[in-house]
């Protein structure tokens, strides 16, 4: 990877989903439950590292969950298992890999697995999540991660407007996203201020969020310094329920987003100098 690994600024960005992100999602009768979707881009960064901003970058994936427990009366309300698969599909050069085993999926940049466990109670979520980050037109090497993460929906104090803030630690276990020389821990703080709009036709939300290094993440190995501050996003997106679906078929929606990313110092400088940088999204999701 040239400069490290990858992530749409969207949501794990995952808006993702962020690879960077396992959410819990809602259950059904049978405690089973599962996404699929894709996005669209004309850039894709990871924690801020630049992956790629020329040609068009698709991002489709797919997760599974599962209910192991449920008791809205107890201290623990819920535990849920994630599994799922993220990929990044690029048109730009580095979705133009050349030669050897990569040539039959050159546009293939990355793909992720990720699988983790996440706990409810009162009104947080605290999560455990495994992520393998590969590349396989060969781009960069195998990033292997562990995330801890706690979110809060807080819809319950302020009605139909929520603040929905949230922590995320990932320690790198084997591999760097930098492209520097040892394993690092990212920290990650932000919150996605939101609300139904149009009678609940659609949903709006503004996020904000904070990347720092805690050790060795932001690594610049030619300088020989660590980057504390690594970005600042700020963004607002919109999701829109498609109802010409029959029931039966899942719970469709359309989804479209901006994104303004200021880059520190060291960001700055793998992206070519550009302190900031624009990232537009689209996508479709159907929940079951």
């Amino acid at each position: 990877m040239a400069g490290g690994l990858t992530v749409v600024a969207a949501g794990l960005v995952m808006v993702g989903v962020t690879p960077d992100v396992a959410l819990a999602q809602e259950r059904n009768s049978e405690n089973f439950s599962g996404n699929i979707g894709f996005d669209l881009s004309h850039a894709y960064f990871f924690r801020g590292i630049i992956q790629e901003r020329s040609g068009a970058v698709t991002q489709p994936y797919a997760d599974l969950g599962w209910s192991l427990w449920s008791n809205d009366d107890g201290p623990i309300h819920s535990v849920d298992v994630q599994i799922g698969m993220w990929n990044s599909l690029h048109t730009g050069p580095t979705g133009s890999q050349e030669g050897g085993a990569a040539t039959h999926v050159r546009s293939w940049y990355e793909s992720d697995f990720f699988a983790g466990v996440t706990m409810g109670f009162d009104n947080w979520e605290a999560a455990v999540t495994y992520t393998s980050i590969m590349s396989p037109n060969a781009s960069f090497g195998t990033v292997k991660e562990m995330a801890l993460s706690l979110g809060m929906n807080d819809s319950a104090l302020f009605g139909r407007f929520s603040m929905n803030p949230h922590v995320t630690m990932a320690v790198e276990l084997d591999g760097q996203a930098d492209g520097g020389t040892s394993e690092g821990v990212y920290l990650e703080v932000g919150v996605e201020p939101g609300m139904d709009v149009v009678n609940g036709a659609a949903s709006i939300s503004f996020p904000v969020t904070f990347g720092f290094s805690m050790s060795n993440y932001y690594e610049n190995k030619d300088l020989g310094f660590e980057s504390t501050f690594g970005y600042f996003d700020i963004g607002a997106d919109i999701a829109f329920p498609l109802t010409v679906f029959p029931a039966g078929y899942g719970d469709w929606e359309l989804s479209g987003g901006f994104h303004l990313l200021s880059l520190g110092e060291y960001l700055e400088a793998l992206n070519g100098g550009d302190s900031a940088q624009p990232i537009a999204t689209f996508g479709v999701n159907v929940a079951f």
